[in-house]
């Protein structure tokens, strides 16, 4: 059921670099992703003027950007995605950024914060290679718990992945039902038990990236 994909995150982690990391006034950053916005697309470089508290999320902020398109729409923390501006841009949009580029739909469809921080549990949980960890997304506590579940009754970090699996689970089956809607694909058994776990690669591997 899982491929081998492992020379794809060796490519993958080359360089690695921190997504969505804290910002002060005057520095540099590139997008990754702009939700709903297409004036600043991905790789587009600028510079930080200030950052606000966003009145209508807690917890989140607004980033005020001079971008050198010329732009200046701001970054919301809450959906979009940013990194400092890489000292070799060409070197960095053949490594980590190029996933972006190519898997904007995992950021359409996924709650890939979710998913992603539910990721970190399984690896702190230790019980699988993080490199076979797919199935981990979409099989659901009780999968989890028949499988990897021996001898783990005193690992905390494995019980916060049984507590949550069944939700991650949920998500990703709502995350491909939105996908194969959005591509207008005929919705079946077979055909999303086939594009969950495509889909659930993907984000395995934006887990890798910026892990």
């Amino acid at each position: 059921m899982i491929i081998n994909i492992q020379h794809i995150f060796i490519v993958m982690t080359k360089i690695k670099r921190e997504l969505n990391p804290t910002l002060k006034s005057g520095d540099r950053i590139m997008c990754l992703h702009m939700d709903g916005e297409t004036s600043v697309p991905m790789g587009t470089t600028g510079t930080v003027r200030d950052v606000v508290r966003d009145p209508f999320e807690d917890n989140g902020q607004i980033i005020n950007v001079k971008w050198d398109n010329d732009s200046t729409l701001s970054l919301v923390t809450v959906t979009d995605q940013w990194i400092k501006e890489p000292v070799d841009k060409l070197q960095e949009q053949n490594n980590s950024y190029e996933f972006f580029q190519e898997n904007p739909d995992i950021f359409e469809n996924f709650d890939y914060r979710f998913l992603r921080n539910y990721l970190y549990k399984v690896r702190e949980a230790g019980s699988v290679n993080m490199y076979e960890s797919t199935p981990f997304l979409y099989s659901g506590r009780e999968w989890i718990d028949r499988y990897y579940g021996e001898n783990q009754e005193d690992n905390e970090a494995f019980q916060e992945v049984l507590e949550i699996a069944d939700e991650a689970k949920n998500k990703m089956i709502q995350g491909t039902l939105k996908y194969m809607e959005s591509k207008d694909m005929n919705i079946d058994l077979d055909s999303v038990n086939k594009i969950i776990g495509r889909l659930a690669r993907k984000i395995l591997q934006f887990y890798i990236s910026f892990s």
